[in-house]
């Protein structure tokens, strides 16, 4: 799901994942339920500050998706391996 950007008129700037077809439907503050409305940013233009600046499209990617609490890959299974042989006992 794409990142969008909307304004509070009491809380200011947030994001917000939504679905495209919702994106421009109604939405209300997460933090004070006042209406809420999308602001529209040319894309790929923001600058990237703190730690993530230098990082790659595929680390910020894996960064999100870690937040978004779906799971991540980040390296090869630990533990023991299992046999590998055609003998089941």
């Amino acid at each position: 799901m794409p990142l969008y950007e909307y304004r509070c008129p009491q809380c200011g700037l947030f994001d917000l994942r939504r679905a495209v077809e919702e994106a421009s439907a109604p939405l209300w503050c997460p933090t004070c339920a006042s209406p809420a409305r999308r602001i529209y940013t040319a894309p790929g233009t923001a600058t990237l500050k703190g730690p993530l600046s230098g990082a790659s499209a595929a680390d910020r990617t894996r960064v999100d998706r870690a937040l978004s609490g779906e799971p991540v890959v980040t390296g090869r299974p630990r533990g023991r391996r299992l046999p590998t042989g055609g003998h089941h006992h």
